[in-house]
């Protein structure tokens, strides 16, 4: 527990030395520039920092890419379309993701993304935890007992391949979006172990199967500030093959949900900038349902809560 509280403490002041660098957030004081032409095809990137809890932890992702403008449209509804390619990195204390990804956006309302990463876990902070069934004990308190001193946490590697859409639609100040997201890891687990917890998602993933996630948001645009409710769904899919012999699902796994506010500041946004739309977002959920986190290890009434920094730009 010292551990996650450092590493969730070590987020936040992170955030306080990008927020408090000298002119991360200044306006010019000179007249403004005319905007930088951006030409069909030119590079991209976008940072974001994470600190969550419940369960604790701390992420960081960075995505560039080489972006190619399909065609000009001054249509909102078409104007941001692209296709690009380019690598992507995840990373926190306990792990370290980096590889490929494809993005195809033929209108503003619609995204599709796919990435292939290898990934590495270090084998601290109780991970990677492996278990030969689905049904074997994966909370907070059980983890912690089995990364301890002498515990059977350990290290190692594998592949993740990420499926994804967008799909959002903006009426006047309102916005209503969906985000859903497939995941199928491959990893070097411990011989008869079928399933490992994986920290991100917060659920046990049958390795070689698949795990799904959605965030959807329903919005109001109040010039910088956003606020509005998520819902959040994850969960796993488990095959017969997943169970030991003798061992069927016993509905222990089931679905998450989570509802809760969502709040983000943009201090600008400038698309031909470098350092372009930093934005703070606070999330907090409550959980509906969820194996450990509704009553049976933790109290419902503690939130899942993250606290986030993001920016992108055009180099």
């Amino acid at each position: 527990m010292r551990k996650r509280s450092a590493v969730a403490g070590g987020c936040l002041w992170g955030l306080l030395v990008v927020l408090a660098a000298p002119g991360a957030f200044a306006q010019d004081s000179q007249e403004p520039e005319a905007p930088r032409v951006i030409p069909p095809l030119h590079t991209f990137y976008r940072v974001g920092v994470a600190a969550r809890v419940n369960p604790s932890g701390l992420f960081t992702n960075l995505t560039f890419q080489v972006r190619y403008r399909l065609y000009e449209s001054e249509s909102p509804a078409l104007k941001d379309n692209f296709v690009s390619v380019g690598p992507v990195v995840f990373a926190s204390p306990a792990l370290l993701r980096g590889g490929i990804g494809v993005e195809f956006q033929p209108l503003s309302v619609l995204q599709l993304s796919a990435s292939y990463e290898g990934i590495y876990w270090f084998g601290n902070f109780n991970y990677l935890q492996s278990f030969p069934s689905p049904n074997a004990d994966a909370s907070d308190r059980r983890l912690a007992e089995l990364g301890g001193a002498g515990g059977t946490s350990y290290a190692s590697s594998g592949t993740v391949l990420t499926l994804a859409a967008l799909l959002q639609l903006k009426v006047g100040p309102i916005v209503v979006r969906s985000n859903p997201r497939f995941f199928s890891f491959n990893l070097k687990l411990r011989d008869g172990d079928r399933v490992f917890y994986e920290p991100v998602t917060d659920v046990v993933i049958p390795n070689g199967g698949w795990a799904t996630s959605n965030d959807a948001d329903l919005l109001y645009l109040a010039g910088r500030l956003t606020v509005g409710l998520r819902y959040s769904t994850t969960g796993s899919f488990f095959r017969p093959q997943d169970y030991p012999a003798g061992e069927t699902d016993t509905g222990l796994n089931p679905t998450i949900h989570r509802v809760g506010p969502f709040l983000a500041y943009t201090f600008y946004d400038k698309p031909d900038r470098l350092f372009n739309a930093p934005t703070l977002v606070l999330i907090s959920q409550w959980f509906l349902r969820h194996r450990y986190r509704t009553g049976a290890e933790v109290s419902q009434a503690m939130p899942w809560i993250a606290l986030a920094f993001q920016f992108k730009g055009i180099p």
